[in-house]
């Protein structure tokens, strides 16, 4: 079972965000995560420089109604 980050961190969420993963057609993933999922991004200023600074991103996934998906073992 899923603890939330807000209920061990006593911290609500930075920010929100809705975003999409790619399909294999895409260039994407084959399988879609599951909650626990780590991602790195980078900014676009990053890529000016010489080297290339990654950041993590340590997202909680919702279902189609908002709600925190607790189940571990459920992709998103």
């Amino acid at each position: 079972m899923w603890v939330p980050y807000e209920t061990f961190r006593k911290h609500p969420p930075d920010f929100l965000v809705k975003y999409r993963f790619f399909t294999p057609e895409e260039g994407g993933r084959r399988n879609l995560p599951y909650q626990g999922y780590r991602s790195d991004f980078a900014i676009e200023s990053d890529f000016m420089n010489n080297t290339i600074d990654l950041r993590v991103i340590h997202p909680e996934f919702e279902d189609e109604y908002g709600n925190l998906i607790m189940d571990e073992s459920k992709q998103v």
